[in-house]
């Protein structure tokens, strides 16, 4: 059963990926983008395909520190396919906010996500979310929700995805209207930032060098 607490919730993974994981990753990632030539259409485009290998590896990895991640987030039984999200210097990823999924009420539904570095900047591309009180947060078409999957008095957030804030989608006005306090968290490579799906998130801009992290979102369910 999904509760709000966990949809809002933060926690890390230590050694998530091993250091020979990561630099294992890191080559065929590596390898891989100079072979097909990928290059982000925009700042924070995703590459959705992943190398089979990387994607048992990190597949994975979920499954063996699952029981440490369900202690924070019990709903959680597995994960969708990882992506990869690069920023170079004076880019980052504009403040976000993903939800538990376009219709909150159809599979899968995402109560988290994971952020997992394999090259680490310079200087910035930090990861950071945000905490606020405003109740332009949560999505009016919902209110406390007694729905099958979910705790008593569930509510919803609205979604505003960073494309579509990059392209001034109006749809994504409201977030720019909700005041938040940031919390930056510096976790190093291999380490795993699981957050829930209704924070407000993103990167800080990178000032020097290049990270590249692979994301993912933890699902309930089946």
């Amino acid at each position: 059963m999904i509760t709000l607490t966990e949809t809002l919730a933060v926690d890390t993974v230590d050694e998530f990926l091993t250091a020979e994981e990561v630099a294992h990753l890191a080559r065929v990632m590596d390898r891989h983008i100079e072979r097909t030539g990928w290059k982000p259409a925009y700042t924070g485009e995703e590459l959705a395909v992943l190398p089979d290998e990387v994607q048992d590896a990190l597949r994975d990895a979920v499954l063996r520190h699952l029981p440490e991640i369900r202690r924070v987030f019990p709903s959680a039984t597995g994960c969708s396919p990882w992506q990869l999200i690069q920023f170079d210097a004076g880019e980052g990823a504009v403040r976000h906010l993903d939800g538990i999924g376009a219709d909150p009420f159809a599979a899968p539904r995402h109560v988290a996500r994971i952020g997992v570095t394999v090259q680490d900047a310079e200087r910035g591309g930090e990861f950071f979310f945000e905490t606020t009180s405003s109740p332009r947060l949560w999505d009016p078409r919902f209110g406390e929700a007694t729905t099958p999957g979910y705790a008593p008095g569930m509510r919803f957030s609205r979604i505003a995805p960073h494309d579509k804030i990059s392209r001034q989608d109006p749809e994504t006005d409201w977030i720019h209207q909700v005041r938040g306090t940031p919390w930056t968290t510096p976790a190093g490579r291999g380490t795993a930032i699981v957050y829930g799906a209704q924070l407000i998130h993103g990167i800080t801009p990178v000032t020097a060098g290049r990270c590249r992290k692979f994301i993912t979102g933890l699902i309930a369910g089946d």
